[in-house]
């Protein structure tokens, strides 16, 4: 057995060969001056690596590793509630000014008795949606929806960079 390598001699350590094999490395060892160097090293780091204790991370990290991750959880359910928050505001304002453009189309058509049916349904919501939205309030309406939405993606972007920058640290 002349082909002895440091897996053979690694197994030979743990106690992973046979009696048969065992005796025959061990034989080896004696003859050859080179493998005995070999043995010696591995035996020196196998034993200086069964005497290494195991190192634990103490409760500490543990917590502040918990800690970030529920403040990542809660930015994240922040951002979900501020833009469903804006995709509300504007699914509003859009069904607002799809009911404004509904009630201008039923008053612009001739009237005759299906149209009349629904002019009598629409006309108090049309009415309603005409003092929102007419011509008088509709600039205003949309100069405010304007700053609100530029005053949001401020804020979203505010926030986007103290979240980048808590977690960066």
């Amino acid at each position: 057995m002349k082909n002895i390598d440091d897996d053979l001699l690694n197994k030979y350590l743990d106690g992973e060969l046979s009696s048969e094999e065992q005796q025959l490395v061990k034989t080896e060892i004696e003859k050859s001056s080179e493998l005995k160097k070999k043995f010696d090293f591995l035996h020196q780091v196998h034993t200086v690596l069964n005497n290494l204790e195991l190192e634990s991370p103490n409760q500490d990290f543990t917590n502040l590793a918990m800690n970030k991750i529920r403040k990542k959880n809660s930015a994240v359910r922040q951002q979900k509630y501020f833009l469903f928050t804006i995709l509300t505001l504007f699914g509003i304002t859009i069904l607002g000014i799809t009911g404004y453009l509904f009630y201008q189309i039923i008053f612009s058509i001739q009237s005759n008795q299906s149209t009349e049916i629904v002019t009598k349904y629409f006309r108090g919501f049309g009415n309603y949606i005409s003092d929102i939205f007419g011509s008088n309030n509709l600039s205003l309406f949309s100069s405010v929806l304007s700053f609100i939405l530029l005053l949001s993606g401020y804020f979203l972007i505010e926030f986007k960079r103290q979240i980048k920058k808590k977690f960066s640290h």
